[in-house]
């Protein structure tokens, strides 16, 4: 009987190292990080800004191994001007630029289509939320300000 114990319970201890080797490698919720990231921007447009409008920018990478769905994410700026992604998903280890001013979309350039510049030439912080309206990233970062 003893030996029948024993013999169970190193395959079931094993089981459980596996499972929970599995749960840590994919976070808490059982899902993989989303890894999207405010890798640079352009506040300042070459002169005069009026006329230079895509200067402006800010670029969003993807350093994760899957695409994103950015669809219903917002980017903004610190006075609110806001530009919702709409239907876009940004693919693994790739990255997109919205642009301040016109232009046809790709999927490396989105244009915000405004006619004004957003950012402020003195300084100034993007930041990027998701759906549901959580800060995803910002930048500059915190410390960086």
């Amino acid at each position: 009987m003893r030996n029948n114990i024993v013999s169970m319970l190193v395959p079931c201890s094993a089981l459980l190292v596996l499972f929970l080797a599995t749960a840590l490698a994919q976070g808490e919720t059982g899902t993989p990080e989303i890894e999207i990231s405010i890798a640079n921007a352009s506040f300042v447009a070459p002169s005069p800004e009026s006329m230079n409008l895509n200067g402006e920018w800010v670029k969003i990478a993807n350093d994760g191994g899957t695409d994103e769905s950015l669809d219903g994410w917002t980017l903004m700026d610190q006075q609110n001007h806001t530009y919702t992604f709409k239907g876009f998903t940004l693919a693994a280890g790739s990255s997109v630029k919205v642009h301040t001013g016109e232009g046809n979309d790709s999927m490396t350039d989105l244009y915000w289509g405004r006619s004004s510049s957003v950012w402020n030439n003195d300084g100034d912080v993007a930041v990027l939320k998701d759906a549901a309206g959580n800060v995803v990233a910002q930048f500059p970062e915190e410390n960086e300000r």
